[in-house]
């Protein structure tokens, strides 16, 4: 989640000491700063990758240390200490150093020095603390770990063991090249995440996040359910942007419970499905966060690749949790919006309100389309949309304001960036001690062991992987994880690279449902003020079908666009036939309230819909023929006794 910039939030009443200022003053010049070096960069690439990805982690750890304090609390209130002091003069020597450095390390006579060793402690030490700060402690502790089994190899015992890596090594991996603390990963935090973080938050600050919210409202809210549905909506167009269930929440969830809760829904209700439709914010194109970037990297494909294979899993999603939504609203009697609260379409469709926000977009996804880099693309998306947001001024003053809510987009951008380059940067602690140390291909053997002649048990295997780490980590750091021991194994026992990158994907994802540690029902739940259990589960019930699409396209990757258009279409129908039946049968009501036996067998159906091959989706269309028909009758015949007894 991005937090709110100091200066768009200050607390009411509060009187600043010289220290307070100065930290927000700190924390605006340097996210602004960080916003024009990854637009630079992120675009021209002219400086090397080294002194780059060094540059963007050092920002950003500096950004992390004035946002949180020792206790994790948001320290943007309080004096700068000597400790972040401190601190802050340490990242930028160690940064320097190696900047400064870069000559002599890139040199074929190149000898690590002791000074080198002992800045690369520090490194890592100072970029394990910044994501104890960020985050907690999942990362350090996993950081931690690799470093232990790297070093201690030859100690271990049975399979684990392994030769073991010099600490002046593995120091010179971390800090001195490419493959550690600056790896690949990193690289493309500091490119292509990097600007599509920025053009995210400059959109949400110059009006987008209020016309997603007006469209959803005149697209759903006079249908049943249709503040459930203006959540979900809504949710799937600024995730869309943002790529953040947390984000999502705290943005979209804001407005959309407490207008469920206006509308007479339950508060759990209200809670479920503002989770659930931001969560699926992270998989609805064009921009999916930060780990869609992550995985056309790891596979080597174009990210408009990534982004037209997820088109149907996200249709598939976000028509399954709507189809949840509307039955579960015709059984408990939800109403419609009335006309007076919803937006006029000709107020929110102008050229000045929603013309920088959907020419933006439009720009982005045709450059995409077009072959540009995802950094280019995004770059002239946020350039267009800055010149077009200028220009709709109407007077001096409206033009401060405007400058305003670029600037404050700056900072919220540059803000955003720590939740990603800290954690990215300490994540691959781990990556490069299972890289080095060949863990990755201990586990992957491992997996094809369980796999060989049962590939579900691998899936399963690595739904769990994925969604273990997903509960404590973001999904970029969580998926990026899971597929570097995991992937591998999978692609080997014959499944489509893109299906098991998604499959990893998706359940990094969904942990924040799951319980026990379901960060987006947490949030959900709490701004509902509703307890995160029950919320949890209604939350699942609404999603039961995401939990089930990464299975459909392991063994059906037709729906991630692979095969021929036909057979695509034909399986993309019979999906969404299929989610809509499972909604249904998960709220307990289609046209009529249905019997438990009618749940059990339209769930049969739909699970006939979307299984695999020709003969199970016929057996399922003829089910869902046969109890249509069924449903119909029994209800009419009785109402007709109903009626007769009145």
């Amino acid at each position: 989640m991005t937090p709110e910039s100091p200066v768009s939030a200050p607390v009411k009443g509060a009187v600043y000491s010289p220290m307070v200022r100065f930290r927000g003053h700190l924390i605006a010049l340097l996210s602004t700063t960080m916003v024009m070096f990854h637009l630079y960069t992120g675009a021209f690439g002219s400086f090397p990758d080294l002194i780059q990805r060094s540059l963007h982690v050092g920002g950003t750890l500096i950004l992390a240390f004035c946002l949180y304090d020792m206790r994790r609390d948001d320290a943007r209130n309080t004096p700068l200490g000597l400790i972040d002091i401190g601190v802050i003069i340490g990242i930028v020597t160690v940064i320097g150093h190696l900047i400064w450095s870069y000559d002599r390390i890139m040199g074929f006579t190149f000898r690590m020095t002791q000074v080198d060793f002992i800045f690369a402690i520090i490194a890592t030490l100072l970029v394990l603390e910044g994501c104890r700060r960020v985050i907690g402690w999942t990362i350090p502790a996993l950081g931690i770990a690799g470093l232990t089994y790297a070093l201690a190899g030859p100690s271990l015992p049975g399979p684990l063991a392994h030769g073991g890596l010099d600490p002046r090594f593995a120091a010179e991996v971390l800090y001195l090249s490419t493959r550690g603390l600056f790896g690949m990963v990193t690289g493309i935090s500091a490119t292509v995440i990097a600007m599509f973080v920025i053009f995210g938050a400059v959109l949400l600050r110059t009006g987008g996040g209020q016309t997603f919210m007006d469209l959803a409202m005149i697209i759903g809210g006079r249908t049943t359910g249709g503040g459930a549905k203006v959540a979900t909506i809504s949710s799937a167009m600024f995730g869309s942007v943002s790529g953040s269930a947390a984000a999502n929440v705290a943005t979209t969830g804001a407005f959309t419970i407490p207008l469920m809760k206006k509308l007479g829904y339950r508060p759990t209700f209200a809670g479920a499905v503002e989770s659930v439709a931001s969560t699926g914010g992270q998989i609805m194109p064009p921009i999916m966060g930060a780990g869609a970037f992550i995985m056309a990297e790891l596979i080597g494909i174009s990210y408009i690749t990534i982004m037209v294979a997820a088109i149907v899993p996200a249709l598939l999603y976000f028509i399954g949790c709507l189809a949840g939504i509307h039955f579960e609203s015709k059984r408990l009697g939800y109403k419609p919006m009335t006309r007076d609260e919803l937006p006029r379409a000709k107020d929110v469709l102008t050229l000045r309100r929603a013309g920088p926000v959907f020419l933006s977009l439009g720009t982005l996804i045709t450059l995409l389309v077009r072959g540009f880099s995802p950094a280019m693309a995004a770059f002239t998306a946020t350039a267009i949309l800055v010149v077009l947001f200028l220009l709709g001024t109407r007077c001096w003053s409206d033009f401060k304001v405007r400058l305003n809510n670029l600037r404050e987009g700056c900072i919220d951008a540059g803000i955003g960036l720590v939740a990603i380059a800290v954690l990215i940067a300490g994540a691959q602690i781990l990556l490069a001690m299972i890289s080095t140390t060949g863990m990755g291909v201990t586990f992957t053997s491992a997996i094809i062991g369980l796999g060989e002649d049962h590939l579900l048990i691998s899936l399963m295997l690595a739904m769990v992987v994925a969604m273990l780490l997903g509960t404590g980590l973001p999904t970029a750091a969580a998926y990026m994880l899971a597929a570097a021991v995991v992937a591998p194994a999978l692609v080997r026992l014959g499944v489509e690279p893109i299906a098991a990158h998604m499959f990893i994907f998706y359940f990094s994802i969904l942990a924040g449902l799951t319980p026990p540690l379901c960060a987006t029902v947490f949030i959900s739940a709490s701004m509902a003020k509703a307890s995160w259990l029950p919320t949890s589960i209604t939350a699942i019930r609404l999603s039961l079908v995401a939990f089930i699409i990464p299975f459909v396209f392991v063994f059906h990757p037709e729906i991630l666009m692979i095969g021929d258009g036909l057979t695509i279409a034909a399986y993309a129908i019979t999906g969404l036939i299929g989610v809509t039946l499972i909604g249904a049968a998960m709220s307990g009501y289609l046209v009529f309230p249905l019997a438990y036996w009618e749940r059990l067998l339209f769930s049969l159906s739909a699970f006939g819909l979307i299984a695999p091959g020709v003969l199970l989706p016929v057996i399922g269309g003829a089910l869902l023929l046969f109890m249509l028909a069924i449903h119909m009758l029994r209800n009419k015949t009785t109402y007709h006794i109903s009626k007769e007894t009145t």
